[in-house]
């Protein structure tokens, strides 16, 4: 297969992006990457952690740097954190040289499938999640190439994107 462009998942946290991203990666022969993977092996360690110690902020500005380091990838896969399309320069990074694919879910689905205590934005219940769903939908569908629901079958969802890249 010839050297495409990168596959770029956008969404709230918990939508199922590394779940298909890695399925996705497998099926197309592509290498996987996952954005808050990078930033806890760069910093040694974990997201709620650098959230707890070093605040929102520091962990946006990694993500930033990671959005960069992407940047440069050829033919990935590549999984972000649900945030990262609150600082429009992290998407022109992203969008340099990738598809940007919004996995949508709904909060019901999301709130059956996360463990809270691992999502430092999320721990802090339906409430706040509703709220995150709301501010972040219009700026995900802003940058996505493409939006895929991800209610059912994660295989549903992956073959639609297939389908779209290959298309």
């Amino acid at each position: 297969m010839k050297a495409m462009k990168n596959i770029v998942l956008i969404g709230m946290s918990g939508c199922g992006k590394t779940t298909l991203g890695r399925m996705i990666a497998q099926k197309l022969s592509m290498k996987f990457a996952d954005t808050d993977e990078m930033i806890e092996k760069k910093e040694g360690k974990k997201i709620k952690d650098i959230f707890a110690e070093n605040g929102e902020g520091y962990f946006r500005d990694l993500e930033t740097l990671a959005a960069k380091e992407i940047s440069k990838f050829k033919n990935y896969v590549i999984s972000t954190g649900g945030g990262i399309i609150l600082k429009d320069e992290n998407m022109q990074y992203l969008k340099q040289n990738s598809v940007i694919i919004y996995i949508k879910r709904s909060v019901q689905s999301i709130k059956q499938t996360i463990d809270a205590s691992n999502r430092p934005l999320l721990s802090s219940g339906l409430k706040r999640l509703y709220e995150m769903e709301k501010e972040r939908t219009p700026v995900y569908e802003k940058y996505a190439d493409i939006v895929v629901i991800n209610e059912e079958e994660p295989e549903k969802a992956v073959n639609e994107i297939i389908n779209y890249i290959i298309n």
